[in-house]
């Protein structure tokens, strides 16, 4: 078992960490950035062999993607995100028991508009529902997507298409931004760029997502759905002979209950919960314990979970009203984020985040030409992240990544309110809408991110001459006039780490169709 030392013996005394290097598991690694080197979350990342199905896997928050066990053979390696340019890369070569690692930048994609004017007259149409990019979705049409919430998310962004402009692209839950995605069996119908640049929205152009949930029903209802998979029941792999495959395993379960509650209330209650096993695996140059490089590899348990309940209440007041009331509960896990690739397991973070929503939606007929209707929303977001180590973190160019997590520990509490007034009106040939909405935001934000302090080296070289002259009773000022090497830049955040911010929004808009 070979022990893997991490830190600096002459700014911290003592500072090691230990890992046990086993046989790599993954097949293919990488880190997906933007020009700057910021790492890229949520990438969609494709292997396309020269024959067969391709192998599609994301990035994690860190920008780090796996292929776990590809066969053997010839590549081709894509990269797509919204906002940037399609990534390829041809002729990556995967041998067997041979991981390698192929980093991809992304560029940024110019917006780039066609106009197109042809002398054949057309007939003039205003509606909305004549939109040649609209699609609406409901019923048997839903059965076709796909019951995990992140890929239907997925194919829903891949219908929308790109956005216009930065701000296009956005889905909305109930009339409302930002949320996780239901599941499909509580959703009702899905808009898909309906009247994307009308005045009424807030943010103009493709993209756009609207998801109405389920109301209650007027007799009772129940579904329930298990769906899981286990590395357990895979064929073995040919190509890695005794080497056991990374294990992982995942479940979701699903459940809706609905029914009338009288005769003027009905009732819809939603369950969701989903638990993904994982592993981050490291693949990165290191030292041993006697200080020899090597290159360690290594795998560390990545569980998530995600759980979701969901009433809804539907109320006829009178003839002409309605009411209906919605309150969601989330709550999300993590451990051991941000480990992988370079980031050895002393950078790992614990996450924790619970979301409480509550959506109140009254439409009134006000007579035979006007509708009104009124939304609010409250929304309580709190999110907890540990990191398992605050010692000083040690980063070696074109090696690892150790010692302590720089990002630190962040506690943060967001309460957001948010009132809506529309009011549409059918006047002759017109049909006139207008309405306000307001937005309220207060963030309590606390982050050390940087107060444990940085040491970055240019090379393993020069972290390995430091640490066998460390060894040898040779003073930090000795090694650095005989050898020149030494950490080349010490970074420190000090300050207040808490931080309070309001802000607001108000939208006022009009329009005739």
């Amino acid at each position: 078992m070979a022990k893997l030392f991490l830190g600096l013996l002459f700014l911290l005394d003592v500072f090691a960490c230990g890992a046990i290097a086993q046989d790599a598991s993954s097949a293919l690694t990488g880190l997906v950035t933007d020009p700057s080197g910021a790492a890229i979350p949520n990438a969609r990342v494709v292997a396309v062999p020269a024959s067969g199905q391709p192998v599609t896997v994301r990035t994690t928050q860190n920008g780090m993607y796996e292929f776990k066990t590809l066969p053997p053979g010839t590549y081709v390696l894509r990269a797509f995100t919204k906002g940037f340019r399609p990534f390829a890369k041809e002729g990556v070569t995967i041998e067997t028991g041979k991981p390698i690692s192929v980093n991809v930048q992304l560029e940024i994609a110019a917006q780039n508009e066609k106009v197109e004017v042809q002398d054949s007259g057309t007939q003039l149409d205003t509606a909305a529902s004549n939109n040649a990019s609209s699609v609406v979705l409901k019923g048997k049409d839903l059965d076709a997507l796909s019951d995990d919430p992140d890929e239907l998310q997925d194919e829903l962004q891949a219908l929308a298409g790109p956005s216009a402009g930065p701000n296009g692209g956005q889905i909305y839950i109930d009339g409302f931004t930002g949320g996780q995605l239901p599941p499909k069996s509580s959703i009702r119908e899905i808009r898909i760029n309906q009247n994307p640049f009308s005045a009424e929205y807030d943010h103009l152009g493709y993209g756009r997502i609207e998801v109405f949930t389920k109301p209650g029903t007027d007799q009772f209802h129940g579904f329930f759905l298990i769906n899981g998979n286990t590395a357990g029941l895979n064929a073995r792999n040919p190509y890695l002979g005794d080497t056991p495959e990374p294990g992982y395993d995942s479940q979701m379960y699903t459940a809706n209950f609905s029914g009338p509650l009288g005769k003027k209330a009905s009732f819809f209650l939603d369950f969701n919960r989903r638990n993904i096993n994982e592993l981050s695996v490291i693949n990165t140059p290191a030292l041993d314990a006697n200080f020899n490089e090597i290159q360690f590899t290594d795998s560390v348990a990545n569980p998530r979970t995600r759980t979701q309940f969901s009433p809804r209440l539907d109320y006829q007041v009178n003839v002409n009203n309605t009411l209906a009331v919605r309150y969601q509960y989330e709550r999300e896990t993590e451990e051991n984020a941000g480990i992988g690739l370079f980031s050895l397991p002393s950078q790992g973070v614990n996450d924790f985040s619970t979301e409480h929503q509550v959506q109140i939606t009254d439409t009134q007929i006000v007579n035979a030409s006007i509708i009104n209707e009124t939304r609010f929303r409250y929304v309580r977001e709190e999110r907890t992240t540990n990191a398992l180590d605050f010692a000083p973190t040690i980063s070696v160019n074109g090696a690892f990544t150790g010692g302590g997590v720089n990002t630190g520990n962040a506690d943060e509490i967001q309460d957001q309110f948010e009132v809506q007034n529309y009011t549409s009106v059918v006047h002759g040939t017109h049909f006139v809408k207008f309405g306000a909405r307001l937005r309220a935001t207060k963030d309590i934000l606390k982050e050390n991110a940087g107060f444990n302090g940085a040491f970055t080296f240019n090379s393993l070289t020069d972290y390995q001459t430091v640490q066998q002259g460390l060894t040898n009773g040779m003073t930090t000022a000795q090694i650095r006039a005989g050898t020149g090497a030494g950490p080349t830049q010490f970074s420190l955040v000090t300050g207040q780490p808490q931080t309070t911010n309001t802000y607001w929004d108000l939208g006022l808009y009009a329009k005739d169709e």
